[in-house]
């Protein structure tokens, strides 16, 4: 009851503090524009019962950031860990999951999941900030109605750019900083009669800030619509393929660190490839004057190999595996008023089928085992947006899923094989959201309540070979309320506090060696946001995340969950030299936490840190130029960190020290 507490007056007092400035007018709060993730279709943001955040493609280019993950760090409730340092296995955490945050984080591309079937978690260097139109983060729950499986914490939409209107346009960019970074991307876009097109290429490659972080990749994607106006239909087609290599240096333990430095690693050796190739086949159909019939076909060929003959010691280093998935979408959205009211509703349906094949080999790359997975899901859904009064919006809707598993395991190891596995598993899981939201003249208040849900990834379900059937879907329950207001012509705020209940959060027991389902977990919190203009055109920016998240039953009740920082702050300072020359500095907090599988808190917490960057972006014309250093003070820190629960000993993810970067562009 403390945590409740804490948690409800550090949201009164915000509340009390943002409203005591006095009234304003709505102007601009962000409130006006169009998003699509909370609903599937296109839709004001200021109908939306949730908290989310808009990344439009200015606001990349402003901003001087490099990466998508880097994009989304800045945003409140939102923790980045780049556990290489080069993107490939960065994690994004929302609303406090820690090390399972990759599983309960839903990524989308276009409405696509992008988030496998097992614990590889996203590979964020397929999506280069060149192709990007704009990033729709949804917080909470709230999004699991329209997506399922792992939106828990929420959301990441990134929707990419469409053909361009006109002849035929192109964009060249190049980027070079530090750890010999260096990024080359070319873009082309326009229209043919009816037919628009963009055609993506781009490669980079770094030697990383550690020994073996190396990176090497290159994409290459096209997107094509064709609109067929006299029968209201537009063709859709988009295709993407993504080949990288790159180090894996593993972790540094307290006597590495003591022997040698931050940029060593013990796993000189150890690396992995990944290729990924995916489609979408798609069309929109008007159908009278009130509603609209989509349909989506997706498929997706994901290929890696790793090689971890350091980190393993040698025990079946080399792993290959194969995930096949294939995906069919359809939905309809009912656009039509009712007894006067407004009315927007739509029904649709997810089919996914997985088939997912990983062998293990040990040094003289002899198979010791195989393993094959297929996993289907199959979900109805129905959401309904009901316009109450023109200043009150009720939204609601309801998800069934039901979720099947066919294991099948063979181990061919010598010496005490585990036995095979030929089983197969059915989960059924639910979703619904009842959200309200009412307009007023500087802004909006909301409020919601939903419920959410993840599957286990197969692998969960092996440890070591050993097959544990007995995993049960997470559930979680969740309440959130939440304000956007304009103080003045030149002040705005965001602010919302929520609470999420758990049911059999799943997570790695290091007591047993094995996955787990904990009893009882809450994460409760409050986000914050303000933008100011200030005077002489300089603008301050910033957010404050309170989260925390903790056991409420079994062994580790009231213990605080590894990995969850309970404060974090942003602020950024940027003034207009001229109107084509912008420079910013910002300043960002992370609070100390427990270190990976210390659930009993029994073990000093990780240290915090506090890192300051600058940017300069000049923007004139056809041409642009950004340049920056980020972690200024050159702050030791790590983004990631393990212990062992018996003895304490830990092992660190260290982050990179002051960089340099520059990047160059041109249209044509």
């Amino acid at each position: 009851m403390k945590s409740l507490r804490k948690t409800a007056v550090v949201l009164f007092l915000l509340l009390a503090i943002f409203m005591s400035f006095g009234p304003g007018y709505a102007g601009d709060v962000d409130l006006d524009k169009i998003v699509v993730t909370p609903y599937r279709y296109y839709e004001s943001l200021e109908n939306t019962p949730a908290s989310v955040s808009v990344i439009g493609q200015d606001e990349i280019s402003k901003s001087g950031v490099t990466s998508t993950v880097g994009a989304l760090s800045d945003l409140p409730g939102v923790v980045v860990r780049d556990l290489l340092g080069n993107g490939s296995k960065a994690t994004v955490d929302i609303r406090g999951f820690g090390e399972q945050a990759a599983l309960n984080v839903l990524v989308l591309i276009d409405g696509r999941r992008v988030n496998e079937i097992d614990l590889s978690g996203t590979d964020w260097t397929q999506i280069p900030l060149d192709q990007i139109e704009r990033i729709e983060v949804l917080r909470g729950g709230f999004g699991a109605v329209l997506y399922g499986d792992n939106a828990v914490g929420g959301v990441v939409n990134i929707i990419t750019k469409r053909g361009g209107l006109g002849p035929l346009s192109a964009k060249l960019s190049a980027e070079y900083g530090s750890y010999d970074l260096n990024k080359e991307a070319l873009n082309l876009n326009g229209t043919i009669d009816k037919l628009n097109y963009n055609f993506s290429t781009s490669r980079e490659g770094t030697h990383g800030y550690r020994n073996n972080s190396y990176l090497k990749g290159s994409d290459f994607s096209t997107k094509f619509d064709y609109n067929i106006e006299q029968t209201g239909t537009l063709l859709r087609f988009s295709q993407a393929y993504n080949k990288s290599n790159y180090g894996l240096p593993g972790a540094l333990s307290s006597a590495n660190l003591a022997k040698f430095n931050r940029r060593y690693s013990a796993f000189g050796d150890d690396h992995a490839k990944d290729t990924d190739y995916n489609f979408i086949l798609g069309f929109d159909q008007k159908t009278a004057e009130f509603g609209k019939f989509s349909f989506d076909a997706s498929y997706r060929r994901r290929s890696t190999f790793t090689n971890f003959i350091g980190a393993n010691g040698g025990y079946n280093p080399i792993i290959k595996s194969r995930i096949n998935t294939l995906g069919f979408n359809p939905k309809y959205v009912f656009d039509k008023s009712i007894l006067g009211l407004g009315n927007k509703l739509i029904l649709g349906s997810d089919f996914y089928r997985y088939d997912m094949q990983s062998d293990t080999f040990d040094l003289a790359v002899e198979k010791q085992s195989d393993n094959y997975v297929r996993k289907t899901s199959s979900a109805l859904y129905a959401q309904d947006e009901l316009a109450l009064h023109e200043k009150i919006t009720l939204t609601g809707g309801f998800r069934y899923e039901d979720i099947k598993y066919d294991f099948n395991y063979n181990d061919y190891s010598i010496f005490f094989p585990n036995s095979p596995v030929d089983s197969k598993k059915g989960l059924k899981a639910i979703a619904y959201n009842l959200g309200l939201t009412y307009k007023y003249g500087r802004g909006n208040l909301f409020i919601n309540h939903n419920k959410s849900f993840r599957s286990p990834a197969v692998d969960e379900y092996f440890v070591y070979g050993v097959f544990n059937p007995g995993l049960k879907e997470q559930e979680s329950k969740n309440f959130e309320i939440g304000l956007n207001h304009r103080l003045f012509d030149f002040l705005t705020f965001g602010v919302s506090g929520y609470l999420m209940n758990l049911k059999n959060e799943l997570y790695y027991n290091p007591a047993t060696f094995s996955n787990e389902n904990y009893d009882q977990t809450r994460h409760q919190g409050v986000e914050a946001e303000f933008k100011a203009k200030l005077p002489l055109k300089f603008r301050l920016a910033g957010n404050y995340t309170f989260d925390q998240a903790v056991f409420k039953q079994g062994d580790y009740k009231d213990k605080s969950i590894p990995m969850v920082p309970e404060h974090k702050f942003n602020l950024k300072l940027s003034y207009q030299l001229t109107d084509w020359l912008d420079w910013s500095f910002s300043s960002n907090y992370l609070s100390n936490s427990y270190f990976i599988n210390d659930q009993a808190n029994n073990w000093p917490k990780i240290k915090q840190s506090f890192t300051m960057d600058s940017k300069l972006v000049f923007e004139k014309n056809d041409y642009s130029l950004v340049c920056g250093i980020n972690n200024i003070l050159n702050e030791k820190y790590y983004e990631y960190g393990v212990c062992n629960s018996t003895t304490g000993a830990v092992n660190y993810y260290p982050a990179a020290g002051r960089n340099f970067f520059i990047r160059a562009s041109r249209k044509f």
